[in-house]
């Protein structure tokens, strides 16, 4: 027998021998709660793989500490005597454990994943636990899909210590504190399978934040709908995060970028478009402050501010990037804000091609920098804003080629809205001798006017700046 036809015999029956010895195969265990049959106690007898399939209502704490264990269907409460320091299913290190079809109510977690342990829950309902929905720690894994995680006395998920999480098709809603917090250099995906496929998960009417990511974190934030939530939609605070393709809206604030926080929000890693819609918060749609950094691309920012009088974007000792495509309209203050912060409009060092940034229709300024803010703004739309196109006080510095200004301060009678405001020692310079000449024009005021001390530099002059109603150039 040649030597190819002997290994192919050994493989054989290696192969028959890995399915047939008993013990390797998953066994199928049934057990009736409701009949005083205990899971636990399955659980403690295994010595191989299994699947437990559960019926009825379960009063007991569960400990899985073995590998390659299923648990199928059945509703789980705290028994008679509950402790409060117990979860009603806690994952000690254990590996590839699959719970579907569960109801759980209560327990100190309602789920705990530990130590290296990894689960994949699908179809499933926890609430009402005293302190987490599901808990990930310690370098756990798990993979939540079509889930409802709701009514948790603080957060519904929380992934921390190194730990990962991916969340699919799931709601986290009413939770009394955060409905989901990524933090202590966890990571987590939220909106496609780790395969990419979309999988839209809501996450709304919680008491605190919607999502948070904190602490050197990193989440990838893709078909989400954040919506309703008491404090902020999304939080990115000393991490960083890429936001995809996600409604956010009617929560106090949209998104906040906070203390050296970074985050992509509408460009994803590979420089393609996902853009958002953030619309209709009480305050910001986007504030980015306390040496934070974003990068905005495609997005819709729109209506937030309205009864507060806040701007759609807030840059505040931060930095940010308007890359191009994104409309930002229709907000109660101004469209965007700087202070002591600076903002760059335009491609910048992406490799992309983008359309300019359309900043219309905002219920004060287009733009308004102040305190010793820095704007260079490459190419942009600036139109139909109540109040005024560009605003700089206090030794603020505008560059400005290839954009519009025009049209500002037409929208409301009785107000006046000029192209360009100078105030206090601020700046604008209007040529570059790689663009084009910026256009201001149609202004209710002058296109561009000077107070207290402020300036135009290098080639300004009234080129481009032409039929506006009060004059084109008031300057020094």
């Amino acid at each position: 027998m040649k030597m190819r036809e002997k290994m192919a015999i050994a493989l054989l029956v290696i192969g028959f021998l890995v399915f047939t010895v008993p013990g390797l195969e998953a066994k199928e265990i049934k057990v009736k709660c409701d009949k005083g049959k205990s899971v636990q106690k399955e659980l403690d007898e295994l010595d191989g793989p299994a699947t437990i399939v559960v019926t009825g209502t379960c009063h007991e704490y569960l400990e899985i500490k073995k590998d390659d264990v299923t648990i199928q269907g059945g509703t789980y409460l705290p028994p008679t005597s509950p402790d409060p320091n117990r979860n009603i299913i806690f994952i000690n290190s254990a590996r590839r454990v699959s719970i579907t079809g569960v109801i759980i109510t209560g327990g100190r977690s309602g789920i705990s994943v530990y130590q290296g342990g990894s689960l994949t829950l699908d179809n499933s309902t926890i609430s009402e636990a005293t302190s987490y929905g599901v808990l990930l720690s310690y370098g756990a894994s798990v993979n939540i899909n079509a889930c409802i995680i709701q009514q948790n006395t603080l957060e519904g998920v929380m992934v921390t210590n190194n730990s990962a999480l991916n969340l699919t098709k799931s709601t986290i809603t009413a939770n009394r504190r955060t409905g989901i917090v990524v933090t202590r250099s966890s990571s987590a995906q939220l909106g496609h399978s780790a395969s990419g496929v979309p999988g839209l998960n809501t996450i709304t009417d919680n008491l605190g934040n919607g999502l948070s990511i904190t602490r050197s974190a990193f989440a990838s934030i893709d078909n989400n709908t954040i919506t309703g939530n008491s404090s902020i939609g999304l939080e990115i605070e000393g991490a960083s995060a890429t936001v995809t393709n996600n409604t956010i809206a009617h929560n106090q604030w949209g998104i906040i970028v906070a203390n050296s926080g970074n985050a992509r929000i509408g460009i994803d890693e590979v420089q393609s478009a996902g853009p958002n819609t953030i619309e209709n918060n009480v305050y910001e749609g986007i504030l980015i402050m306390n040496s934070a950094a974003a990068y905005m691309l495609a997005n819709t920012i729109r209506s937030n501010g309205q009864t507060t009088g806040r701007p759609g974007v807030n840059i505040n000792r931060a930095n940010g990037q308007l890359i191009g495509d994104n409309k930002i309209q229709e907000n109660g203050g101004h469209g965007v804000a700087v202070s002591l912060g600076a903002l760059l409009q335009g491609v910048g060092g992406f490799n992309i091609t983008a359309g300019p940034d359309v900043i219309k229709e905002n219920g004060h300024s287009g733009i308004y920098g102040w305190n010793n803010a820095s704007l260079d703004i490459r190419s942009a739309e600036v139109t139909n804003n109540v109040q005024n196109g560009i605003v700089l006080s206090l030794q603020s510095t505008l560059r400005i080629y290839g954009a519009t200004v025009s049209d500002n301060g037409k929208t409301t009678p009785g107000v006046i809205g000029h192209g360009i405001v100078l105030w206090d020692g601020s700046s604008v310079a209007r040529y570059s001798t790689d663009y084009p000449r910026d256009t201001i024009t149609g202004n209710s005021g002058w296109g561009i006017i000077c107070h207290g001390e402020s300036t135009l530099v290098g080639g300004t002059g009234a080129s481009g700046v032409s039929g506006n109603t009060a004059g084109n150039v008031n300057c020094p």
